[in-house]
């Protein structure tokens, strides 16, 4: 090694370009390094992965029915996993229970929140109908069927003419 390499004013001498290039390089190294083990691992990740899972197949007890099989491991009992499952069974009926409660009360409140907008008695009070049937007494659609009325407009005059049923 030179001296002139090994002096710490050198390192400052570098232009910035030439830092940044070395940086550049070094991580793009790095990169091309970790992506080549990357895939020179896969075939022997899978092969992991298949033999760990035919050892756990082959540690399981033989199942004869559809329901689950429990493996004691420890110094567990039988009535201790009896017990744990009565408080898991107790706790999942409790749960269901405070979520129906808690639906129903819902639903009551909207219930109670809706039914004074739907009553339509303030409303009759609030726009002056005493009765439906004086809302619909003068119809403005009803057609006039006692007095047919033809009325013919012209420029300056009206002319009405009344017709008379035979």
């Amino acid at each position: 090694m030179s001296v002139q390499n090994a002096n710490p004013m050198n390192i400052a001498n570098i232009s910035w370009y030439v830092r940044f290039g070395k940086r550049i390089q070094a991580i793009v190294i790095s990169m091309y390094r970790t992506t080549i083990q990357y895939f020179k691992n896969i075939p022997s990740r899978i092969a992991n992965c298949y033999k760990t899972k035919a050892n756990e197949k082959k540690r399981l007890p033989k199942r004869t029915s559809a329901n689950r099989i429990y493996v004691l491991v420890g110094y567990t009992t039988q009535s201790h996993i009896d017990s744990r499952f009565r408080k898991q069974k107790s706790i999942h009926i409790i749960r269901n229970l405070l979520i129906a409660g808690v639906i129903a009360l819902l639903i009551i409140l909207a219930y109670r929140s809706i039914l004074p907008l739907i009553d339509s008695e303030q409303y009759k009070k609030m726009l002056g109908i005493e009765h439906v049937d004086e809302m619909t007494e003068k119809d403005p659609f009803e057609v006039d069927t006692n007095n047919k009325v033809v009325t013919f407009a012209t420029d300056s005059t009206t002319t009405t003419a009344t017709s008379k049923e035979t």
